[in-house]
Formats: structure tokens, C-alpha cells, sequence
């Protein structure tokens, strides 16, 4: 019984360069907005739970360690966010949004 021999197959060439993309980065942060926004809720939201209401001390206590939990954890993730999406782009697991197709933002990974 003969024996069949596999034949040899060509090794890709060792210093070939990885493809470059030059497609559009992703949409940066808008911290600016988010602060203005917060602020316009916050602001008078704060005023009634303080001020306006009569409210015991143990709920506002209850009530303000609730909103700063909530607020730290939101800034976390706004910093979260931009670290994520390098791994995410890296791996090619990213979309376009297709509701803005044929605009600017159309073309952001997302």
C-alpha cells in the first residue's frame, strides 16, 4: 500500500503589514451637554426635596445618597465607555446606525 504525502504549502510572507483602516472613530463624548442637561434637573430637583417640602431628615438622607450613588455610577460608565469601545473596534464588533444613513453621523461607528 503506497503511502500519499501532503504536499507542502506556501508560508504566508512574515513581514506582511497589517491592513490600515481609515474609516471614521467613534463619536466622542459630549460631557459638556450631559453636565448642562443634569444641571437643568438636578437644580430644581433638589430645591424641592430641600427647601420646598417637608420632608424627614432619614428620607432626604435616604434620597441624596441615592442620587450621588446614581450619579457616580453614570460618570463611571461615561469613562467606561471610551475604554470598551477600543476593545469592541479592535474586534470588529461595532454597527452604523442605520436611521442616519446618508448623513455625517451616518458613518460613526456606533
Amino acid at each position: 500500500m503506497a503511502v500519499r504525502k501532503r504536499g507542502t504549502s506556501e508560508a504566508a510572507p512574515a513581514n506582511a503589514n497589517p491592513p490600515t483602516t481609515t474609516d471614521s472613530p467613534i463619536a466622542p463624548s459630549k460631557v459638556g451637554q450631559i453636565l448642562r442637561v443634569s444641571l437643568i434637573f438636578f437644580v430644581p430637583y433638589l430645591y424641592l426635596i430641600f427647601s420646598h417640602y417637608k420632608i424627614d431628615s432619614d428620607l432626604k438622607r435616604s434620597i441624596l445618597i441615592n442620587a450621588i450613588l446614581s450619579s457616580a455610577g453614570f460618570v463611571v460608565t461615561l469613562s467606561m465607555i471610551p475604554v470598551a469601545s477600543r476593545y469592541v473596534l479592535r474586534r470588529n464588533l461595532f454597527g452604523y446606525d442605520i436611521n442616519k444613513k446618508g448623513t455625517r453621523q451616518g458613518s460613526v461607528k456606533v
